[in-house]
């Protein structure tokens, strides 16, 4: 995922910077990719909520439209990680399946 997906023009420095972890995560090709990302998710949602709280309304309002983008994009990587994990295991059991086979 583009970083670029995650930031927009009302991104606090503090936020750039987790995005910066989340997107380093999603290029990484480590055996906890999915962990890692679901844990940076977390603080990104604790620390969304946050910069909310301290905004005023209007800016509040305009943080959170220009969020929902950056949401959607994130929760259809979430999607796309999902599927991939599924067909890795479903191959796994195939393979498995066929060893079995073969002994």
């Amino acid at each position: 995922m583009n970083i670029d997906q995650l930031n927009h023009a009302l991104t606090p420095d503090n936020l750039r910077a987790l995005n910066q972890q989340i997107s380093e995560c999603l290029l990484a090709d480590s055996p906890d990719k999915y962990q890692q990302f679901n844990t940076l998710i977390n603080e990104r949602d604790q620390l969304i909520h946050s910069i909310l709280g301290q905004l005023d309304n209007a800016t509040a309002k305009q943080f959170a439209q220009q969020e929902m983008v950056v949401n959607d994009n994130l929760k259809n990587m979430a999607q796309t990680l999902l599927k991939s994990a599924k067909d890795d295991v479903s191959q796994f059991i195939r393979s498995q399946t066929a060893i079995k086979k073969y002994k």
